[in-house]
């Protein structure tokens, strides 16, 4: 170990300072604890009596202060998160407990895995160790790109390096730099891209760690929110895969395979706005001249399914007018997760609802045209598919009973 100051975790502050006391009460061979004062060696404590001021003194030949041990054991009451020991005070207690180094007495003791990852995040704070990964996330041309992603100087420095597969089988590379934070259970990135001879703002990202020491999460998930090749502003989720080295990176970076674990995950989750500047609503998107249809969607709605010949499934629900939320007005059954899009330049309603509860339907599509929302009609046909609660595929046609809000 390196020679200098120890922060420790609570958890092993704890248990270095049991093994202390219990050294103390062995050494003395004591089976009651002196009073505060007396057992660390300040205020009016006598000095003809055991102490840890007085043990230590005995070891090092030196004044210790018998309140420094004090103060931080009262850090730990307080709920410290890490207590940091000087140098001096550091050596001398490794003396008294009868260990070489931390990193043995912490091998000599038992705790979760999470407790000795932190506090061996710590220990090698000061190491300029680095880490390798495989970026992943759904790129310009509705593919999943890959890249290389390189994190130094403990945890503070970062380097993607995304690949763009070409016809010929090379990669187009596209660089960005940055900084790392880690703070409670996230880490957050800020990078610049080389844009001509001068670097601009990049990306920003923020990966989920659960209060986990980062360099042995195997993989790190979150979301970013960038310009991409051709200008637009994109967000979307994005996975860092940890690698075992600079070579492993490198091979598997090169290669053209996306594990499906990957792919599954990043997958269309992207969201990109176009580089332009509307000057009416009516020019925010190509889905913008059917806002009018799309305003007439709140209302009840009930809907009827024919499953089987002499077997329906009936529910009711309704989309708030201000917030287009959808809430179930039937008993017992809940929607879970829902999506409604026009088609078609407007002409279609496609509805996506997940069900929970009293019901034979599991997953829904409905499609119905919206020609009823402009003429008043309150009846409608429609077409569904989906699976129901029995995990089978199903489809047929539907019923619509509509009561505009």
């Amino acid at each position: 170990m390196k020679s200098e100051s120890l922060v420790l975790t609570t958890e092993y502050f704890k248990l270095i300072l049991d093994k202390i006391v219990e050294t103390f009460m062995y050494k003395h061979n004591i089976t009651n604890l002196p009073k505060t004062f007396q057992l660390y060696g300040y205020g009016s404590f006598d000095d003809d009596k055991p102490s840890l001021k007085k043990d230590f003194e005995e070891i090092g030949n030196d004044f210790i202060n018998g309140k420094y041990l004090y103060d931080k054991s009262r850090e730990l009451e307080k709920g410290k998160r890490t207590i940091k020991i000087n140098e001096f005070y550091k050596s001398i207690i490794l003396l008294y407990i009868g260990y070489e180094n931390f990193e043995d007495f912490f091998n000599n003791i038992s705790t979760s895995k999470e407790d000795k990852e932190q506090q061996l995040a710590l220990i090698n704070k000061n190491t300029d160790n680095t880490y390798y990964y495989l970026n992943y996330y759904f790129g310009e041309d509705n593919s999943v790109i890959k890249g290389k992603t390189v994190i130094s100087n403990n945890w503070k420095k970062i380097k993607h390096t995304f690949l763009y597969p070409l016809e010929d089988g090379t990669f187009r590379e596209h660089y960005s730099d940055g900084s790392v934070n880690i703070h409670g259970d996230t880490i957050t990135i800020r990078t610049k891209t080389l844009s001509g001879d001068k670097y601009i703002d990049g990306a920003s990202e923020i990966y989920y760690t659960g209060h986990k020491d980062s360099s042995n999460i195997n993989y790190l998930v979150g979301t970013y929110c960038t310009f991409d090749i051709y200008t637009n502003t994109v967000a979307g989720r994005s996975i860092l895969e940890k690698c075992e080295n600079k070579e492993d990176m490198d091979e598997k970076a090169q290669t053209p395979y996306i594990p499906p674990y990957i792919a599954m995950e990043v997958r269309d989750k992207r969201i990109v706005n176009n580089s332009v500047v509307p000057k009416h609503f009516l020019e925010l998107s190509n889905r913008s001249p059917f806002s009018a249809i799309f305003g007439k969607i709140p209302g009840t709605y009930e809907i009827t399914f024919q499953l089987k010949e002499d077997f329906e499934e009936t529910i009711k629900f309704k989309i708030l007018p201000n917030s287009y939320k959808i809430i179930t007005l039937t008993e017992n059954v809940y929607i879970e997760k829902d999506r409604m899009e026009l088609l078609n330049k407007g002409s279609i309603l496609n509805l996506r609802f997940n069900f929970s509860g009293i019901i034979a339907l599991e997953r829904i599509n409905i499609y119905f045209k919206t020609y009823y929302l402009k003429d008043g009609r309150d009846f409608q046909k429609g077409v569904f598919s989906g699976i129901d609660n029995e995990n089978r595929l199903i489809n047929g046609d539907l019923k619509v009973h509509f009561s505009p809000h």
